[in-house]
């Protein structure tokens, strides 16, 4: 299993807030937080190819340039499934992520798991939960953190072998 992830600058390692202007861009290895969600796809058989990055200003500024590019590189790059975060509480970058992946889900076939957490995000789950998988996820420093992301593991295990996700949904994402 191919896995390509979607990370702001912040969880990618370049940089904080102050630079919110990075553009998109991507490198195929696994960036920043990628890798520890690396490490739990290789207990499914799956790897992270690529991470996509963008600065969360520069997404509000480009949005359509952003998701069409990052829709178009995960088709020609063949990726079974799309990762967009771990988000956690931070509300600029669960935005960004839940509308890319709602652009790659419905212009692609690739299927797309989104990983937030709930605080500071309420607005956005409202928006995209009923039309994505959005496993959960804790706060930035809160506890769970390696449940949410074996969950996430085994939700991209699901999807890249066909399988149903209604039953994950229920225990493991958001939902209304």
């Amino acid at each position: 299993m191919k896995a390509i992830i979607i990370l702001d600058q912040i969880q990618s390692g370049l940089g904080g807030k102050e630079r919110a202007d990075t553009p998109l861009g991507g490198k195929k290895l696994a960036m920043g937080s990628a890798e520890t969600i690396d490490k739990a796809l290789a207990k499914v058989d799956g790897s992270i190819m690529a991470t996509f990055y963008c600065g969360t200003a520069y997404y509000a500024d480009n949005p359509t340039l952003v998701q069409d590019k990052f829709a178009k590189m995960a088709t020609k790059m063949g990726a079974d499934v799309v990762i967009a975060g771990p988000t956690y509480d931070y509300p600029e970058f669960s935005r960004m992520a839940m509308a890319i992946a709602a652009h790659i889900q419905d212009t692609t076939d690739i299927p797309v798991l989104v990983a937030s957490a709930s605080e500071k995000n309420a607005d956005a789950l409202s928006e995209f939960q009923d039309r994505l998988a959005i496993v959960k996820m804790p706060k930035k420093g809160g506890t769970g953190l390696s449940d949410g992301i074996a969950n996430l593991a085994t939700g991209c295990q699901i999807v890249t072998q066909g399988g149903d996700l209604a039953t994950f949904k229920s225990e493991f994402c958001y939902h209304s």
